[in-house]
């Protein structure tokens, strides 16, 4: 019956879900189910969406699972996920009234001979407290670029975006989990599936962008060394998975000069770091960025 599941991953946010819920019941389309995956909440979130639920003008779905992570709470909602596409909403932000309906108008919009190309629709955000537009607008032309093309031009756009994804294409693409992390940045997953698929960018904003909440699923742990490890594994990830971006992606050299430093930090063996990487060149790249990671440790990181 529809088409569309709004997905929003909770730890220990009863205070800011409600904000969440409101811009749900004000929206023009009622075309959603809302799932709600709570990753260990000790407050009263699961207590306060039961309350909801019950005056809810749209059906909503709860779970709760073992404190794991953002990411674990993706993966877990992907047995739950019933619809043809589905929105992330975070538990501190909020959806524009309007969202829904633009989201599903222009899934449908897609011409059919396009519309296999695309897995996602790259909507934009705005700013909660000034109402500005995160980043810089997508240009004209950006849709009829393609794969690699269309990757580079998109890098040129950085800042929040609220994608609109196909369900059947997003499970099949899990995030890695660690037993020493709670926090992997989505774009190591979401990298991988544009290398297969375009984006079809809008420039159309779907939600409120908060920036000042405190205690994020975004977020890790207090503890320094629990986020260099989750900044060491995404730093693997890239250069193992992206190392052909080198020559036109700033970041990739970053990734590639930064894991000798996060390995320091964490106390990880240099045989270690090699044996994760895939490829000799990567290997000795690494090598040789470690006189600068570990200055980096020790002047910077130590000060």
């Amino acid at each position: 019956m529809y088409e569309l599941t709004v997905f929003t991953p909770a730890y220990n946010r009863a205070n800011t879900l409600e904000r969440a819920y409101r811009s749900l019941e004000n929206q023009t389309s009622k075309e959603f189910i809302w799932l709600v995956i709570d990753d260990g909440s000790t407050d009263n979130t699961s207590e306060l969406v039961a309350q909801i639920k019950e005056n809810a003008s749209f059906p909503i779905e709860y779970y709760r699972k073992e404190n794991g992570g953002r990411h674990t709470a993706v993966n877990y909602s992907y047995q739950f996920l019933k619809t043809k596409y589905v929105v992330t909403l975070d538990s501190d932000d909020e959806l524009l009234p309007d969202a829904v309906e633009k989201m599903l108008r222009t899934w449908n919009g897609i011409p059919k001979g396009e519309y296999d190309r695309f897995w996602c629709i790259s909507g934009r955000e705005m700013y909660a407290d000034s109402g500005e537009m995160v980043g810089k607008p997508y240009p004209e032309g950006i849709n009829q670029l393609r794969g690699k093309k269309q990757r580079r031009e998109i890098m040129k756009y950085p800042g929040e975006k609220h994608c609109c994804r196909k369900v059947a294409i997003h499970v099949q693409y899990p995030f890695p989990e660690f037993p020493d992390t709670k926090f992997i940045t989505e774009n190591v997953v979401w990298q991988k599936i544009n290398r297969k698929y375009d984006q079809y960018c809008v420039n159309d904003i779907y939600g409120k962008y908060y920036t000042n909440t405190e205690g994020s699923l975004m977020t890790d742990s207090p503890h320094q060394k629990s986020k260099h490890r989750s900044a060491f594994y995404r730093d693997i990830i890239y250069v193992n998975e992206y190392f052909d971006d080198l020559c036109y992606s700033k970041g990739i050299a970053y990734f590639i000069a930064d894991i000798s430093r996060r390995a320091i930090l964490t106390g990880e063996p240099y045989k270690s770091v090699v044996n994760r990487l895939n490829t000799p060149i990567k290997k000795i790249l690494v090598t040789l960025c470690y006189p600068i990671g570990f200055l980096v440790a020790k002047l910077k990181d130590k000060a």
